[in-house]
Formats: C-alpha cells, structure tokens, sequence
C-alpha cells in the first residue's frame, strides 16, 4: 500500500509506504492513498491530531513493551491527551515540565504537548519493543492511522 503526503504549510509532497507513513506525517498535511492509477483521500493531520496519533503510539508501547511502569512517563501521557481534548486544560509550564523528563524543549502550548508525546513514545520504545521489530511497529501505526480515518 502506498501514499502521498502532501504538505500543505509548503506545497511539497513525499511519497511513502504503510511500514513509513506514521514517520511521514507533519503537521498540516493531507495522506492520500494510491490505488492502481488512482488516488483516493484519507484525510487531513493537524498538529493537534499529530500530537494524538504520537500519544496514543506511547501509550501503546509503555502499556505492551514497558519492563517497568514510570510515573514519569505515565504523566507525559497523562498531560498530552489531557492537551488534546481541551488545550486550555494543561498550562505551557506543566507541559513543559514533562517534555524536560525527554531533555526537550518547547516554545508554546501546542509545540509542548508534541514534544511531552515524543517523551513519552521515546522512554516508552527505550523499555523495550521486545518481540516486535521495529517495522513490525510502524506497520501497526500505520494501520492505526488508516483506522482512524476509517480507511483501513
């Protein structure tokens, strides 16, 4: 299965396999699958649902792969979704805090909940990944995104 990733922050398109397209994706984009000749529309990335597919990535890897549970990581977590439903729920510094756990660094609200995502996904891969390769991984993100969309 293939796709294009359109960016729409700067007109440039990147073509990509399933086992790629959740390290494809950046903010503000359109996924678009090919079919034969043909193309079809899967939907449209906003930072916010960006930060959503990162999250639920950690969440999935801490909760099936982490040797031992982190309250740290669990926050990240916690924070992050929190963000998603309603971004005036998390203050930046608490978002930011979290991101630090990672050695990251955020300039605004959106930006440190993607980054509090990336803590998360990075200690919750660091546990282990044992008994799944990593493309094995990205296949199931990626059929995770088509899921989402409902174009599984």
């Amino acid at each position: 299965m293939n796709f294009i990733i359109f960016n729409l922050n700067d007109g440039s398109q990147k073509s990509c396999d399933l086992a790629n397209l959740s390290q494809s994706l950046s903010p503000n984009c359109e996924i678009v699958r090919i079919i034969g000749d043909k193309h079809e529309a899967v939907g449209f990335v906003s930072h916010a649902l960006l930060v959503h597919f990162g999250v639920e990535s950690a969440h999935y890897a801490y909760q099936n792969y982490a040797k031992k549970q982190d309250p740290k990581i669990e926050a990240c977590i916690d924070l992050s979704k929190k963000w998603i439903k309603d971004q005036s729920s998390v203050s930046v510094v608490q978002l930011k805090d979290a991101a630090a756990y990672a050695a990251a660094y955020a300039a605004n609200a959106a930006n440190a909940a993607a980054y509090a995502a990336c803590a998360a996904a990075y200690a919750a891969a660091n546990a282990a990944y044992a008994g799944m390769s990593k493309q094995e991984e990205y296949i199931r993100q990626g059929n995770f995104i088509l899921k989402y969309f409902g174009a599984e």
